[in-house]
């Protein structure tokens, strides 16, 4: 019974993310001839309709919920890996993985939300008389105000989760292919980088929300350990009745 709520709640964390990747295309599928204007402003937000930006909160508002229960579940996988088999580093890794996914329940939607609202804050001080230059300017420096937590909550929560889900699975604590080893939030940025440096522009499109995707995929992986679980109960089962 338990081990079938855990793997409803893992669907539930590869709908929250799929929901997340959505908003994420939303957001930052910015078309062809695009350019940075500083460290935040896109050239293209000026085409780009508001109502995307909206949208993707709004996405990611309701992916939250999903989110959470997903990785508290998630968080109970992980412990009982580690208390089983306590050697070496597990103990460590379990801690790691409580702390950064605590960053990620309090920061993903503060991350995300911050992210639309940088076009949108340019987009309306554009739409009211500001020439492109100033709303630039003005968008630039309300996100180096929140630049210093967002990057931290970011790194901590994706490469925390990440470094505990391969330890995890390559020390055999989850029996899970080695190969999956790559079903983590740091995997999905790797092949971000990956196709972004693609000069085609269905690529650099595509790959946006590849980072959520990594998210998606560590709920895969936890979803693939507990289908294994219940083949290895049914193989005990089978052979002693």
């Amino acid at each position: 019974m338990e081990k079938e709520k855990q793997k409803r709640a893992m669907l539930a964390g590869i709908a929250a993310m799929a929901l997340f990747m959505i908003g994420d295309w939303l957001l930052d599928v910015k078309g062809s001839g695009n350019k940075e204007v500083g460290l935040f402003v896109n050239s293209n937000w000026s085409a780009m309709s508001m109502w995307r930006f909206e949208v993707s909160i709004l996405l990611a508002a309701a992916a939250m919920p999903l989110y959470w229960i997903a990785l508290k579940e998630l968080r109970h996988i992980v412990t009982d890996a580690c208390s089983r088999n306590p050697k070496g580093h597990a103990l460590a890794m379990k801690r790691l993985f409580d702390f950064s996914s605590a960053a990620g329940l309090i920061s993903v939607l503060f991350i995300h939300i911050m992210c639309c609202l940088l076009p949108i804050i340019f987009k309306t001080s554009y739409g009211m008389g500001s020439t492109f230059e100033q709303a630039a300017d003005v968008t630039n420096q309300v996100g180096m105000y929140i630049l210093l937590p967002f990057m931290i909550y970011y790194l901590v929560m994706d490469i925390g989760m990440s470094v505990v889900m391969v330890y995890l699975i390559l020390t055999r604590r989850f029996a899970l292919p080695k190969w999956m080893a790559c079903f983590h939030p740091v995997g999905g940025l790797v092949l971000c980088e990956i196709f972004a440096a693609i000069p085609v522009v269905w690529c650099n499109d595509v790959s946006v929300a590849f980072e959520s995707m990594g998210h998606l995929l560590m709920f895969v992986a936890g979803y693939v350990l507990l289908q294994q679980f219940d083949k290895i109960k049914t193989i005990i089962y089978s052979t002693y009745k």
